[in-house]
């Protein structure tokens, strides 16, 4: 009798344990209701991993196109269509997304500190690079012809460190750019000079001069092919290779008027004039492609430059897009609410950044049209140049520089 009982016992355990449900088990429409509680980037880097069917089903793109509507009401994602073999593109950029959003909206997310004490004028010149070794590294260079590198405070280092090289330049520093760890300077007194990034600061290991007498105001790079180029105030763009000497490899007049500000990729130099044009210089012909003409009232005064898209924007606080794969069109222009000319522009992975001279910056969402997130006022005046790079936002003006990053990001220990 003992034995039955403890069979019927077993037999009675066994048909609960097979009667239970898994998330296998599920409607499709349950399961898509426990992933609207999850961000993106847990469902894709981690749930879409457990097995194949979650893999099946969480790998529809319709899923993603749906959930960034829902983040983005009543705009469209992207401005222009993504390619059609990338497979990636609408799972990372729902995680792109969410992140900047959540970043830019909930209420102390972001730190703020100030750089100041060291430049005495106007900071026009401003790089944030990442060191291998030292976490994030913040370059400036100013009108008081100083170049300062400040290494930026990590948990176990709760202020900055900083070296400056007094009198880098014979002249106004204009801006900076960087391929590997050298960077560039251009200034008004003619030349571009080459500064390695080491652990004690930046030394200088060439000097580029010009072949006319001109002073510079803009300077770009590509580190996918190790080119720089320069714009000058007597509408030259001189194009470099530092690995063949200090001579310029190319130099060209596509403007007529100062070039002020360069955009740089493996194949294109796209090039911003007081003449109210941006002209695109093919590097594979060796020519001028075109000009484009982005107002009959104001000149562009900022330029960003993406495989697949072009920002740029102009002194009535526009904002134009052009189209890299249809001979680089205008076909879209934004009024933002900006009061002032837009002097920077920025487009990361989920976000849109736009300064101005109205002493503002502006995020946004990179749809059409841009949706705002937040608004950043400068506690320097008007601001003078801004960069971006791994969710750090750094924005100069007089005298000092103010950086936004993530709290307690493990990138920055």
């Amino acid at each position: 009798m003992c034995d039955e009982d403890e069979q019927s016992c077993t037999q009675v355990g066994t048909d609960k344990t097979d009667s239970q449900l898994s998330l296998l088990d599920l409607p499709i429409e349950i399961f898509f209701h426990i992933c609207s509680f999850l961000d993106a980037s847990t469902l894709i880097h981690g749930l879409s991993l457990t097995c194949k069917r979650f893999h099946q089903i969480l790998n529809d793109n319709s899923l993603w196109k749906v959930r960034i509507s829902q983040i983005l009401p009543n705009t469209g994602y992207p401005v222009l269509p993504p390619a059609e073999d990338d497979e990636l593109f609408w799972k990372l950029s729902c995680v792109a997304l969410e992140k900047q959003t959540s970043l830019w909206k909930e209420e102390n997310s972001m730190e703020k500190f100030t750089l100041n004490n060291i430049h005495y004028s106007t900071i026009d010149g401003l790089l944030l690079m990442q060191a291998s070794t030292n976490g994030q590294i913040c370059i400036s260079g100013a009108r008081d012809r100083s170049l300062v590198c400040w290494r930026l405070p990590t948990r176990e280092n709760e202020r900055e460190t900083t070296t400056c090289i007094d009198f880098a330049h014979d002249g106004w520093i204009w801006d900076l750019t960087a391929i590997g760890d050298t960077v560039y300077s251009c200034s008004w007194d003619q030349t571009v000079k080459a500064w390695m990034l080491n652990s004690t600061g930046l030394v200088l290991c060439d000097t580029y001069e010009m072949a006319r007498s001109c002073a510079l105001l803009c300077v770009a790079s590509c580190p996918s092919s190790g080119l720089f180029a320069t714009g000058s105030f007597c509408k030259i763009i001189f194009l470099f290779d530092p690995r063949s000497g200090s001579r310029p490899i190319a130099s060209y007049r596509p403007h007529k008027s100062a070039v002020i500000r360069l955009a740089m990729s493996s194949h294109f130099v796209l090039s911003a004039s007081e003449d109210r044009t941006v002209s695109i210089w093919d590097q594979r012909a060796g020519k001028t492609m075109k000009n484009v003409t982005i107002s009959q009232e104001t000149f562009p005064m900022s330029i960003c430059m993406k495989s697949d898209v072009v920002y740029v924007g102009d002194g009535s606080a526009k904002l134009h897009v052009l189209d890299p794969k249809n001979d680089f069109e205008p076909v879209r222009c934004y009024t933002t609410d900006h009061k002032k000319g837009i002097n920077g522009v920025h487009l990361a992975p989920g976000c849109l950044i736009t300064s101005s001279m109205d002493e503002t910056v502006r995020i946004s969402s990179p749809t059409d049209p841009p949706q705002h997130l937040t608004i950043l006022k400068s506690d320097y005046g008007e601001i003078a140049s801004t960069d971006y790079l791994n969710d750090v936002l750094a924005v100069s003006g007089t005298e000092g520089i103010e950086i936004w990053r993530p709290r307690l990001r493990n990138e920055y220990v």
